[in-house]
């Protein structure tokens, strides 16, 4: 089989429904609560849902202090093959203890994120799982875990040509990182010893370009 097969085949079923696109952002507000989410998200096969999704605070580095916009909140998306064209932007569950599932989802030209902290009067590591999802040129990567571990589950996703954008930033300052490339499939918190070992197995990554194929720190690094 053609190594182009794949990529042909995703921007073709993202051409026919673009037209069709919705803001991933107007589903989950519409979403109802179902079980232990506060939020759950039902998508369509085979419809494409733009932009991207932040659930839970940012840090303020001017402020120092949390900017609560929507705050934490349990959410599942379950994609049944719809189409996420984040836009260069990411799906992000942000400083708090809640937890994000995703799966059976097509996500391209961006990523999806868990940050978090951990501080001595409280929790703020999110927890959640990726599963059975593909991904197609994501924007610096495909899952990034940036101060969260314990508790994530990255699962049977398959990863197509990650784009890289740059240094990523380093999380309170917001500056870039002369140790943070991007344009890895998967980038997974150094500081395991604070924030616990996410759960990552039967992943499959892939780089068109043969250099970047060859280099294991494409596929699994630690940032």
């Amino acid at each position: 089989m053609s190594r182009y097969i794949l990529p042909i085949i995703l921007m073709a079923v993202v051409l026919a429904s673009s037209a069709a696109a919705l803001s991933l952002q107007s589903v989950f507000e519409a979403a109802p609560a179902q079980g232990e989410y506060d939020r759950y998200l039902v998508l369509e096969t085979g419809r494409t849902y733009s932009g991207g999704l932040l659930v839970g605070p940012t840090w303020d580095n001017d402020r120092q202090e949390f900017l609560f916009g929507e705050v934490g909140l349990d959410v599942m998306i379950e994609g049944n093959g719809a189409i996420l064209d984040l836009q260069g932007q990411q799906i992000c569950l942000s400083f708090c203890d809640n937890r994000m599932d995703i799966q059976d989802c097509i996500i391209i030209n961006g990523g999806v994120r868990f940050r978090g902290e951990m501080r001595i009067d409280e929790d703020l590591a999110p927890q959640g799982s990726v599963r059975y999802c593909t991904f197609y040129q994501p924007h610096d990567y495909a899952v990034r875990l940036q101060g969260a571990g314990d508790g994530v589950t990255i699962e049977r996703n398959i990863v197509v040509d990650c784009v890289d954008t740059g240094l990523d930033y380093v999380i309170w300052t917001g500056e870039e990182g002369p140790n943070l490339p991007t344009g890895l499939a998967f980038g997974l918190s150094v500081q395991t010893g604070a924030f616990g070992f996410p759960d990552v197995r039967d992943n499959w990554t892939y780089f068109d370009d043969n250099e970047q194929n060859a280099e294991p720190f494409h596929h699994f690094c630690f940032l």
